[in-house]
Order: C-alpha cells, then sequence, then structure tokens
C-alpha cells in the first residue's frame, strides 16, 4: 500500500532536511553560498541534502519512490530502475502513469538492491530524503543522487517544485509545466461542474481504509495533506478537522469518523480485497448510524487513486471526485 502503510504512526514524519556541502563537482552537493561552485552550463538541482549537480541532464535514472517515478513518467522519461513494481502498478492508475514492463524492479523502496541499481549504470538515482537515508552514501557511490522530502508544507507546493527539480535534472522542464499547469485547470473544470449541478462548495471529507494488525483503520487527511489541497482548488471544503501527523492524517478507527462534520460527503479509497468499509465495519451499529451512510454519501473513489502522489495522482484525484459527485 502507500508509504504511510510500511511505516505506521509516528514514523511518518518525514520531515528531515539536512543540507550537505560538496565541491560542487557531478553528483555531490555544493554550498549554494558558494559563487562558481556549478562549472559553465550545468544544472543545480535544489534537494534535501542541498544543492546537486549535473554536468549534463540525466537519461538512465533510477527512481526509489514511487511518486518520483510517476514524476518522471508523466515528464515521458522511463526510469530505468524502479522500486517494488508491483506495488506501483496496483497503487497508481492514473492515466498516463502506468510503468513499462522493461523497467527492471530493484527491490522495495525499504530496502532496494544496491548490486540491481550498480549494474543499470544510472546516471541519477532519485530518492525519498527519510526511506533511503540508511544507504544514501553507498547509492552516491553509485550515482548522484537527488532526494526529496514530500511532506513539506504546503504539501501541493512542495510537489509542485520538486517536480520542477526533476524535470531540470532530466531537462524536462517545458513538460512539467505542462502537466503542472493542468491541475488548476483540471480543478477549475471540476469547480466549474460543481457549481453548474447546485453542488458548489459542497463539504467532503476522504479518507483511505485498511486492515493493519487485524484491525481495521482509517487515515482520515486534513488540510495539511495533498489530496484535500487538490481537492480545495474545486471549491470543496474538507470536513474532517482532526489533528494531523505529518502527512498531514489523522488515523482512527470507525469510532473516529463521529468527527467527520455531519453535513459531508465521505470519500473513501480501499483495495478491493481489503476494504473495511464494506467489509468489517459494514454491520458495525457506529458505522450504519453515520449521517452519510444512512444518506448514502459514503461514496468510494478508484482503489487505484493514489493520495500521496505527484501530477498525474493529482489530476486522478480530481477526476475521481468528479464520477464520485457525479458531476
Amino acid at each position: 500500500m502507500s508509504r504511510a502503510l510500511t511505516t505506521a504512526g509516528a514514523a511518518l514524519a518525514l520531515m528531515l532536511t539536512a543540507v550537505a556541502c560538496g565541491s560542487g563537482t557531478v553528483g555531490e552537493t555544493a554550498d549554494p553560498k558558494k559563487s562558481g561552485d556549478a562549472p559553465a552550463g550545468a544544472i543545480v538541482l535544489d534537494t534535501a541534502q542541498g544543492k546537486v549537480t549535473l554536468a549534463k541532464p540525466a537519461t538512465k535514472v533510477v527512481a526509489l519512490e514511487w511518486t518520483y517515478t510517476e514524476e518522471l513518467v508523466a515528464l515521458g522519461v522511463t526510469p530505468v530502475g524502479n522500486a517494488d513494481n508491483k506495488g506501483y502498478g496496483t497503487w497508481i492508475t492514473a492515466k498516463g502513469a502506468a510503468l513499462p514492463q522493461d523497467v527492471t524492479d530493484v527491490g522495495t523502496r525499504n530496502e532496494p538492491s544496491l548490486e540491481k541499481i550498480r549494474a543499470l549504470q544510472p546516471d541519477l538515482i532519485v530518492i525519498d530524503n527519510d526511506r533511503s537515508k540508511a544507504n544514501l552514501k553507498q547509492l552516491q557511490e553509485i550515482a548522484p543522487v537527488v532526494s526529496f522530502t514530500y511532506t513539506t508544507k504546503p504539501q501541493l507546493q512542495t510537489m509542485k517544485k520538486n517536480f520542477a527539480e526533476l524535470a531540470k535534472a532530466v531537462g524536462k522542464q517545458d513538460k512539467a509545466a505542462e502537466v503542472t499547469g493542468q491541475i488548476d485547470a483540471r480543478a477549475a473544470d471540476l469547480k466549474a461542474r460543481l457549481d453548474k449541478a447546485g453542488k458548489g462548495g459542497l463539504k467532503y471529507a476522504v479518507g483511505q481504509g485498511f486492515t493493519a494488525n487485524g484491525t481495521a483503520t482509517v487515515r482520515m487527511l486534513t488540510d495539511d495533506a495533498i489530496a484535500p489541497q487538490v481537492l480545495n482548488l474545486a471549491g470543496l471544503k474538507n470536513g474532517w478537522k482532526g489533528e494531523p501527523d505529518a502527512w498531514g492524517m489523522t488515523t482512527v478507527g470507525v469510532e473516529g469518523l463521529t468527527k467527520v462534520e455531519g453535513d459531508a460527503t465521505f470519500l473513501y479509497v480501499a483495495a478491493d480485497k481489503d476494504n473495511p468499509f464494506t467489509g468489517a465495519f459494514a454491520a458495525n451499529p457506529v458505522w450504519k448510524g453515520f449521517d452519510f451512510v444512512k444518506n448514502d454519501k459514503a461514496v468510494p473513489l478508484d482503489p487505484g487513486t493514489w493520495l500521496f502522489g505527484g501530477p498525474l495522482s493529482a489530476l486522478h484525484i480530481i477526476d475521481e471526485t468528479g464520477k464520485a459527485l457525479k458531476v
């Protein structure tokens, strides 16, 4: 499932922003305060580990986090290696995000195979700053590494910034601007359709359901999370005000859903084979007593709606919400 499912609770806090300094040569970090660190014509990238300099756009990229794999695909760049191809294909089904079959699977996101990565001879490795910190030095010995921190607030703007930096790394800045612009355009279109249908400003709550340690669990998303920030562009109003963690999520059981505002439409994502909303919760009197359940306002989104992704996932969230709200 999501990276959140593999790092429950406090381990979700990915707020490290350590800055490293180096000589400014290819693959090393450079001190942004020094002039002349980067040679003429070099590409200087702003990453969670400081400035990283490339001599030229990368063409053989390994991505160790699904968000950045999605972003590479959105830019028209097929990574030579990706962490957990099966998981990526299961959880990220946005239009245009499919991973070609010839991409080498280099292991899991938490424990990628350094041997497989080295064999691919990449000229760039893209990582999540927290997840890959344990083997950062080993990765840097293979190729230049750019790292990003997804949860920096505001998450939507952080995603756009990181996407632009990755685009710079592969020489696709124009494509990044085109893709990013579609988010605002698609949200504006949804807003217009909602207004026309008399649903403008509709209140919603959005959550991801799954089973953890035998317990049906829901991660509710506050306005600190990227998915509500995308939906709010369409004039929708988030009806969940729970206490957010670093990801902008509040993890609750069925009783915790009593904090969903009564007039909200409940949008949810859950795997077909692990859906607490149609499974464990279905016969629960607390669940059956919610206004959004009694009024048929608990609405599923596509199980492959990735709530922690890049621009294609953001577009997918908008499109799926439009379908769920029947506009």
